[in-house]
């Protein structure tokens, strides 16, 4: 067996020094100070510490010093390669002791436990800690925990948010956000793919809570992945039906629609794809899923070549979700695009563009905005036009790859 050694250099994370008064917790912290003779055996003994700690924790939820063992787990977890479970200690501080912690010091401490867990999802993990929880109960602090970790999704999460899932359900047996949550729980199966599981939580919520609000939505959500993930038409057809029978009025009625037409569009159905987009729209007015379902028609009419058809579709999208900056642009991009490569038509690629430009002038689009729109314009004839917008580029953007473009582009128009 490998010796324990006396360390003075114990810490990986630039926490203050726990003060913990409990005599259990002033138990682990002197443990702190020793580590294996090597990198494994230390890795492994601090993951020992790191249980101990969290089963105290889980042991003591309302406890004063809650506080200092998640500080003190976060730091064990750390030090023993487990990244992900010292990233939710920590986020669990800042949702459960709001007013306490040192926020600048604990985004430091969750960058330094992000590690390769989170490459690419930097913004994600810091804007979790954004959440104010100041004033909640406990309860809703956790809720509103599990409620970020989902919408966030972050990589190699899976086990360690389930595990904060499960600990809700047993610390609130009766609790009144028991079916959302386990809806939610459903939501973080699929989006991890584990759609069996999934399909289990959302069946919960439809046939175990009686009094639930959410009996459509769960059968509805059962039918998506169905659908969406398993590709069982069939299945799926058959559940959003049961919706439609059995929840005629519900605000997932126009939701179901747009999947069916999602669904037959998948299986090449075209007419009844567009029928069920049409009852979409007609239903969903200016819902976030409204949105989709015109993108949807516009690409049917894309497949049905109506290009014409799909351009104004776009049009008519963008006009409808004005005030959504990514929704107006996207929409915009599509049917300039459109108009290029299958219309062929310049002046209706150039009239999608200036649109953008002209509701939003200075967003991460513009640029390419710019440059696309002044390229249009050489197409066009109009020389003068497409010399001001390559300039209005390069000298708003002289950074940008465009702008070096544009100049390439300008030198041979000023000859």
């Amino acid at each position: 067996m490998k010796k324990i050694v006396l360390s003075v250099c114990f810490g990986v994370l630039a926490l203050p020094l726990f003060a913990a008064q409990d005599a259990v917790l002033n138990f682990y912290q002197r443990q702190a100070l020793m580590h294996g003779d090597g990198a494994r055996a230390d890795r492994a003994f601090a993951s020992a510490l790191a249980r101990e700690t969290k089963l105290w924790a889980k042991q003591h939820p309302q406890d004063e010093e809650l506080k200092e063992a998640l500080l003190m787990q976060a730091t064990f977890h750390l030090r023993a390669g487990n990244d992900a479970e010292a990233l939710l200690a920590l986020y669990q501080v800042r949702f459960y002791f709001p007013s306490s912690q040192d926020l600048t010091l604990l985004s430091s401490a969750v960058e330094q436990a992000m590690g390769n867990i989170s490459r690419g999802q930097k913004g994600q993990a810091l804007q979790i800690l954004a959440v104010n929880t100041e004033n909640m109960p406990r309860q809703r602090q956790q809720a509103a925990l599990l409620e970020s970790l989902v919408k966030a999704n972050l990589k190699d999460t899976y086990e360690p948010v389930n595990n904060l899932f499960d600990e809700f359900f047993v610390m609130y047996p009766d609790s009144k956000l028991t079916d959302k949550l386990t809806l939610l729980q459903g939501d973080w199966h699929r989006q991890n793919g584990n759609y069996n599981a999934a399909i289990l939580a959302y069946k919960k919520v439809n046939e175990l809570f009686p009094d639930t609000v959410y009996k459509a939505a769960s059968l509805r959500m059962t039918a998506d992945v169905y659908s969406g993930d398993l590709e069982d038409y069939e299945t799926a057809s058959s559940l959003y039906k049961q919706v439609l029978e059995q929840y005629p009025n519900s605000a997932e009625t126009g939701v179901v629609y747009k999947h069916l037409a999602v669904m037959e569009e998948n299986r090449k159905d075209y007419a009844s794809a567009m029928a069920w987009y049409e009852k979409a729209i007609s239903v969903l007015d200016t819902r976030p899923e409204a949105y989709e379902a015109w993108m949807g028609k516009a690409d049917v009419l894309q497949k049905n070549k109506d290009y014409q058809g799909a351009y104004d579709a776009l049009l008519k999208a963008a006009e409808l979700f004005k005030d959504d900056e990514n929704k107006y642009v996207a929409a915009l991009t599509d049917a300039a695009e459109l108009a290029r490569r299958r219309l062929k038509k310049p002046s209706l690629r150039a009239g999608a563009l200036e649109k953008i430009l002209l509701v939003y002038p200075s967003s991460q689009h513009t640029p390419q905005v710019l440059y696309d729109l002044a390229y249009t314009y050489e197409q066009l004839g109009k020389d003068a036009q497409a010399e001001d917008a390559y300039k209005r580029l390069i000298i708003n953007y002289p950074t940008d790859k465009y702008a070096s473009r544009a100049q390439s582009r300008l030198s041979r128009l000023e000859k």
